[in-house]
């Protein structure tokens, strides 16, 4: 185990397979993490959860430098490479799987700044209603995504923002955009129904002005349950949300994806 492996704490038991694996197959996880770095991913296509996790780890200290090329702090670095441990443990700890949403990790695309994640995102949602929103296809944008584990405190959500038009101003000046963008299930319209008007989520969504929403409930039903139930009754109600939403649901009541946007003049 390198500093670097040492500093995300992850599962020991993980760490002994995947030096293990690294030990033995060493030719085969360093041609692939040379890969990684360059930007081809399809290597790890259908490769299992240590062998990912094996190359991903190597691939490491190559984004350690690009980091400390762009002068950025080390704390931004381990705070962003934490998705790591939590998408391991979403697998239960076996490996880890989800390579096309860490290598934007990898490449520098994405910033763990405080609470929140920042992306770097050209908008090419070709499902977007651009009518009603201020952008047009191609802009660039800074995508807002929500990293699990944490509360969500309204407080710590408007220190990251500030921080991040900051950090993008501080590396990246280049970078011209003027929105940031998110489409979540906490952004929904009709959270309200099923939520205490002072609830994290509820103040969370306030930061954003909401453009419309779309009764898509994927997302939610995923975040909040893990998957989709044939029926409300069968969804489990281990939380408080859990308990709210299947009473909702059972009702009638609707799931969806709010499509917010923050004009960063507001936190400049």
């Amino acid at each position: 185990m390198n500093e670097i492996t040492g500093k995300l704490n992850l599962d020991k038991s993980l760490i002994e397979k995947t030096d293990d694996l690294a030990h033995k197959d060493k030719v085969n996880v360093l041609a692939c993490a040379e890969k990684c770095n360059c930007g081809d991913y399809s290597c790890l296509e259908g490769r299992d959860g240590i062998f990912c996790l094996a190359v991903v780890l190597e691939c490491l200290s190559h984004t350690k430098a690009d980091y400390e090329r762009l002068g950025i702090d080390e704390k931004v670095f381990y705070d962003t490479m934490s998705d790591i441990k939590i998408w391991c443990e979403n697998f239960g700890n076996k490996g880890l799987l989800n390579i096309n949403w860490i290598k934007n990790h990898l490449s520098c695309q994405l910033f763990r700044i405080g609470r929140l994640q920042f992306q770097f995102y050209i908008c090419n949602n070709e499902f977007l209603d651009y009518e009603l929103l201020p952008f047009a296809p191609g802009e660039k944008l800074i995508y807002v995504h929500i990293p699990q584990g944490e509360k969500l405190v309204y407080a710590d959500c408007v220190e990251s923002i500030k921080n991040a038009v900051e950090f993008f101003k501080t590396y990246f000046p280049e970078y011209e955009y003027e929105f940031f963008f998110c489409e979540s299930w906490l952004l929904y319209d009709d959270n309200w129904m099923f939520m205490e008007r002072s609830s994290n989520i509820l103040e969370f969504s306030t930061l954003f002005d909401v453009m419309y929403s779309v009764d898509d409930d994927s997302q939610a039903i995923e975040r909040i349950f893990g998957k989709r139930r044939k029926t409300a009754a069968l969804y489990p109600s281990k939380t408080t949300l859990q308990k709210n939403v299947k009473a909702h649901l059972r009702k009638g009541g609707r799931l969806g994806v709010g499509i917010g946007i923050i004009d960063k003049q507001c936190f400049e």
